[in-house]
């Protein structure tokens, strides 16, 4: 168990690094980020002056090691737009972004797993084959189609939601967060729902599960208890696969929203040329999904002995 954790943790560090050294180059190679902050029509004095300010003027390999070793230190720079610090910034949205990954994800299960095993336990009934066709539109529509038009039906039509922002309470938060977090949610949960539902069909057949029946058993306790907790090994591994999706999901969808997260932030920072943010949404981004990802690995190590012995 521990050798799997450290092997994983090697590997979340080694695509870290290769995302980070991937979009330094890149995002350094499309355009002058002096000219992007300044302005066109900035005189060449001031634009050489930024350039001087950040940096910009030494060797590209030396900007990268300079920005590697400050990020392994924590520090990841400061926005050229308003010289805050990139920590400050991110630290301000990405507490927003996790609460809207958050509810997308527990909407995602609660929806998924539970349309799954009504429809393994509907097997071939009209509830089962009409399920199936939602959850083949829901995996088909992107997010940047079903966004807008939830959007127009259930906030400007209908009124049942707030049309976007933040709120200002906690409790506006939540209700601001409702919608978008659906909205990235439906993709996942059609996903989980069909796998849900092939794994219950599979269990629900085993020997252990006839065995629990014979013992008399309730069938809600033999479905829970023993069916599903079996079933749910697959849905726990796509879990962690399902990290990157989200987190692509929360940019398009706090566009839409205008919801102020990371999304929205990276969106700023690609118009504006804002390298050191780009960066650091990368990074902290990558991370993120590194230590997802290894959680899920254990979450499974812990359900399924074999994983745990090396099987």
């Amino acid at each position: 168990m521990i050798e799997m954790i450290l092997k994983r943790a090697g590997t979340g560090v080694l695509i870290v690094l290769f995302a980070t050294t991937s979009i330094f180059f890149l995002a350094h190679g499309i355009g002058d980020p002096a000219v992007a902050t300044l302005g066109p029509n900035a005189s060449p004095a001031r634009l050489q002056g930024f350039r001087e300010q950040h940096g910009l003027d030494q060797p590209l390999l030396t900007r990268y090691g300079s920005y590697v070793g400050a990020a392994a230190t924590g520090d990841l720079g400061r926005s050229f737009r308003d010289g805050q610090p990139v920590a400050s910034v991110i630290a301000t949205r990405l507490p927003r972004t996790l609460l809207l990954m958050s509810m997308a994800m527990s909407l995602q299960l609660l929806i998924g797993l539970t349309l799954g095993i009504l429809a393994a336990l509907r097997r071939n009934t009209w509830f089962d084959t009409g399920f199936m066709g939602v959850a083949f539109l829901g995996i088909s529509v992107p997010t940047f189609v079903s966004g807008p038009i939830f959007l127009m039906v259930f906030a400007f039509l209908l009124g049942w939601f707030p049309i976007g922002g933040y709120g200002v309470s906690p409790l506006d938060h939540v209700g601001h967060a409702l919608l978008p977090a659906l909205t990235m949610a439906i993709v996942g949960a059609s996903m989980d729902a069909r796998i849900m539902r092939s794994e219950m069909i599979d269990t629900l057949g085993a020997d252990y599960v006839r065995t629990a029946k014979a013992k008399g058993l309730s069938p809600a306790r033999v479905v829970l208890a023993h069916a599903a907790r079996n079933a749910l090994l697959p849905i726990v591994t796509l879990i962690g696969l399902q990290l990157p999706n989200l987190v692509a999901g929360a940019i398009i969808t706090e566009t839409i929203f205008a919801w102020p997260g990371m999304g929205r932030l990276v969106i700023e920072s690609i118009t504006s040329l804002d390298i050191p943010v780009i960066l650091g949404v990368v990074v902290v981004t990558a991370v993120a999904v590194q230590l997802g990802n290894g959680f899920a690995d254990v979450a499974v190590a812990l359900l399924d002995p074999r994983v745990r012995r090396g099987r």
